[in-house]
């Protein structure tokens, strides 16, 4: 996801418009480029979404005190804020927070908003953090399944989109099926989103998903 690349449309309308410059825009489109209100609207939802992913950083600080992670200092990084225009055309704001991006080691948990789509919290494992938390994810991989959550399917670790192949649901997936995507090579994501029309619910929704992620990366007490 590249924060400042705008895709430019070629504006092209089939073979009615083949003959026209395709710098021509529709009267709609005149409507919509001599009224600023929608812009300073999209700004302003955006700005919004900012706020919430920092209030809501401030408030998750204290449930990663007792985490146990894989690499020293790495709870006191601090949260990261992104946000860029084009994520598959889309204008999009991310969280990552706890967060660690290496070549070979990946330790995150991406909370993003994608206009027009949803938000969504994400874990994202590779390489050590993977086989670290890998053990204590296999027991809590029924309560991923009650949140909402679902499994990445795809070899491309950098595709956040939850539709188009991109992952499965757990809820109904056999044990042997998820156990196959748990131990194949390369990354581990699970994935779960909230709908925009929940908007003034989401940092009520959100938090619910990201502490169901937390907890799955706890180690579960034996019975007694």
């Amino acid at each position: 996801m590249d924060a400042a690349k705008l895709r430019i449309s070629s504006g092209d309308n089939g073979d009615r418009d083949k003959d026209k410059p395709h710098w021509r825009v529709s009267p709609e489109e005149i409507a919509l480029v001599r009224d600023p209100a929608w812009i300073l609207t999209k700004n302003s939802i955006l700005a919004r979404a900012v706020s919430l992913f920092a209030e809501l950083s401030e408030r998750w600080k204290g449930k990663l005190e007792d985490l146990p992670v894989p690499g020293p200092g790495l709870l006191s990084t601090a949260p990261k804020i992104s946000r860029g225009e084009n994520y598959k055309g889309m204008p999009w704001v991310v969280l990552d927070y706890p967060r660690s991006f290496g070549k070979e080691d990946v330790f995150a948990i991406r909370t993003l908003f994608w206009w027009g789509h949803y938000f969504s919290v994400t874990l994202h494992l590779k390489g050590n953090p993977k086989q670290l938390y890998l053990p204590v994810i296999r027991q809590h991989i029924g309560e991923l399944a009650a949140a909402g959550f679902h499994i990445g399917i795809s070899g491309d670790e950098w595709r956040h989109e939850l539709e188009g192949g991109n992952y499965r649901s757990l809820e109904g997936m056999k044990p042997e099926e998820w156990e196959a995507i748990l131990v194949r090579p390369g990354f581990l994501k699970f994935s779960a989103k909230c709908g925009l029309e929940h908007w003034n619910e989401a940092g009520e929704e959100i938090g619910r998903l990201y502490g169901t992620v937390i907890n799955a990366l706890h180690t579960i007490s034996p019975r007694t």
